[in-house]
């Protein structure tokens, strides 16, 4: 391994070559000479693969030598966690900070063009630093079109068609890329974890009369009175999609749980790709990482777009005797996709955050044969999941049901913890310890004499408790809007035709909550996309307006608007003390090792929020994250929040 001296000094060797590259460029640049105007299209590619060169490989050394110097650091103040986290979770301050267009292509801005990675593969930093200013400088200079006297040439041809692509590329980004986009290319690879048997939801047995599949056919009707009902409370099958990173250990509790938010994906690296890999926040030399899907997303989980049980492969309805029924009445009551396949659509069942959670606990425990978990980590709905796996896992005093009673784990004070959840049916579903699904603690464990959980510490971040009437209310708002769309239709939707408008204007109405009034307008200001057009009035070319209707038309590719409804109603569900007792006794339960992390600008779960976690939880503590990015924070100011994220892993088991 190199050493300091000898890495800052190769460090210095390439930025004095990449200062002779540019200098050479900008004397070429203001030479007369014709012969310099025509250079071949070839050689100045060389020269930029020269240049890229050297970036890399300083970058790379830079990098090098601050994980270095971390690692130095926290061995040599290994018996003091607290001045670590103190010093860790206050990085140096970096004036590079990585830049992305919104179709996740990573971008090298400069002043005068905006470079997609078809030009530049490397994942670079801004050109606020020398090198990256004189890099940019140097890509304008030799992609500059040609004098118009140049004699034509296919190199002075396709040197002006490349340039000609490139400011259209810089108008386009001008318009819509002055924030940062807090997701990259969103797909549903992954595995599939597949409930064994029929998933009873909290809801189970607990509104109104359960409903078994009604299968109602005779000899003198051709087509059912009504349509098959679903089952209310239950999934069969019920599946989600993960993906893991790493290894698992020998003990097979080296596992770190990562969530996503409401709109992220079980690949990890779309959104957090920045905190995954070797030697990074989420180690993956060190831990076994997994990443699960929300159950009732659209990537690769059970949710509305999942076909329909009851129908077989045709997409008929199966009769009890095994038979088909094709009826037009089935056909226009029964959510179908683009193949005319029958989906759940509007029709899938009511899921809650306790209900995506202990999924994902069946899958870790049951699955995977999880012995114990490192460490949850999440924000946002990420965040709500983070805490119903404390709850669930993480409680160190469990409740458990004796005697058709309920006893405390600890202090005997909980008084009707539970009683929401051990009436009728619930009592009946308590497991073989006696705790009751989804209560306090279902997933913890008693290993010689001692209560262990199942979650040894947590990371829960830009959250609450509970969903509060501010968060319902903006959740509304965007249902309101899909709503209002005609071809919403009650939610009875054409898949070829869907309300795409409605689904639009909701997500801008996501992307507004998500950031702040400062970032608002330090990125747009007053700036309109046109000098030419309309200063004010409808017609008025706003830059901000532009930003949102581009946010608003590429949410269209990627999501489906039955599944944003339902998702954002699950989100609405979240209270730890539902059914448990009071929030303040809940929590108390949590005895674990928590770091909390807050956004001092996020206006959608405000810091308040977040301390209230913390001092309610006997083992918690608050870290502040500092950004003008508001919610979006947690996503956006990622070299935070791997700091804290590393400091918490390395002073908590």
């Amino acid at each position: 391994m190199l050493s300091c001296f000898s890495a800052q000094f190769l460090i210095v060797s390439h930025r004095i070559l990449l200062a002779r590259f540019c200098h050479c460029a900008a004397k070429s640049r203001n030479s007369n000479h014709v012969t310099n105007n025509a250079t071949p299209l070839s050689s100045r590619r060389s020269i930029i693969v020269n240049i890229t060169r050297a970036i890399a490989t300083t970058t790379a050394m830079d990098k090098t030598l601050t994980d270095n110097s971390f690692n130095r650091a926290r061995i040599k103040q290994a018996s003091s966690s607290l001045t670590l986290s103190e010093k860790a979770a206050c990085p140096p301050n970096k004036s590079a900070k990585l830049d992305k267009n919104y179709n996740g292509v990573n971008m090298v801005q400069s002043n005068h063009h905006v470079f997609s990675s078809t030009l530049n593969p490397l994942r670079t930093v801004s050109s606020s630093s020398t090198t990256e200013r004189a890099y940019s400088t140097m890509l304008s200079s030799s992609f500059s079109s040609h004098p118009s006297n140049n004699t034509p040439n296919d190199n002075a041809a396709g040197t002006t068609a490349l340039s000609t692509t490139i400011r259209q590329q810089s108008n386009d980004s001008k318009n819509n890329s002055s924030m940062d986009d807090e997701y990259g290319a969103m797909e549903s690879s992954g595995k599939i974890y597949t409930h064994p048997s029929p998933y009873h939801l909290e809801s189970f047995g607990m509104f109104g009369h359960y409903t078994t599949t009604k299968r109602t056919s005779t000899a003198a009707s051709s087509s059912p009175s009504s349509p098959p009902k679903l089952p209310r409370g239950v999934l069969n099958p019920a599946f989600i999609n993960y993906n893991t990173y790493g290894s698992l250990n020998a003990a097979r509790d080296n596992v770190i749980v990562i969530c996503h938010a409401l709109t992220g994906n079980a690949s990890l690296e779309a959104w957090w790709g920045e905190l995954l890999g070797s030697g990074k926040a989420f180690d993956t030399d060190q831990y076994f990482i997994v990443c699960c899907n929300i159950l009732g997303s659209c990537y690769g989980s059970c949710g509305p777009s999942s076909l329909r049980p009851g129908f077989d492969e045709a997409g008929n309805w199966t009769k009890d005797d095994g038979s088909g029924d094709s009826s037009s009445f089935l056909n226009g009551t029964i959510p179908r996709n683009k193949s005319n396949r029958p989906i759940y659509g509007i029709d899938f069942p009511d899921v809650s955050v306790r209900d995506t959670v202990r999924l994902q606990l069946l899958l870790l425990r049951n699955e995977l044969k999880i012995n114990s978990i490192k460490c949850v980590i999440g924000g946002s709905f990420g965040g709500m999941q983070v805490m119903e796996y404390c709850v669930m896992a993480g409680a160190t005093r469990p409740v458990v049901v004796e005697n058709m009673g309920i006893m405390s784990g600890g202090d005997g004070g909980m008084g009707g913890l539970n009683n929401g959840l051990l009436e009728g049916d619930m009592m009946m579903r308590k497991n073989d310890a006696g705790r009751v699904p989804y209560g306090i603690g279902e997933f913890v464990s008693k290993r010689n004499g001692r209560i262990e959980p199942f979650v040894r510490s947590a990371v829960p971040i830009a959250c609450g408790a509970a969903h509060t009437a501010w968060q319902i209310a903006i959740s509304e708002t965007q249902r309101q809007a899909i709503y209002a769309d005609p071809k919403w239709n009650n939610g009875r939707i054409d898949p070829h035709d869907p309300p795409n408008s409605g689904l639009s204007v909701a997500r801008q109405i996501g992307m507004v909550s998500y950031r702040t009034p400062l970032g608002y307008q330090k990125k747009f200001g007053r700036s309109l996309t046109d000098e030419s057009g309309p200063s004010y009035g409808r017609h008025a070319p706003w830059q901000v307006k532009s930003y949102l209707e581009y946010q608003g038309r590429k949410f269209l590719d990627r999501f489906d608007p039955v599944t944003y409804v339902k998702l954002t109603e699950q989100m609405d569900s979240h209270d730890i003390s539902r059914g448990r007792g009071s929030m303040e006794q809940v929590l108390s339960h949590v005895e674990i090792p928590v770091c909390v992390l807050g956004i001092d600008s996020d206006v959608l779960y405000p810091l308040h929020e977040q301390e209230e976690l913390a001092s309610l939880m006997p083992n918690a503590d608050l870290k502040i994250i500092h950004s003008d990015a508001g919610h979006d924070g947690f996503l956006l100011e990622q070299d935070q929040v791997a700091a804290h994220i590393k400091s918490f892993l390395y002073s908590h088991d």
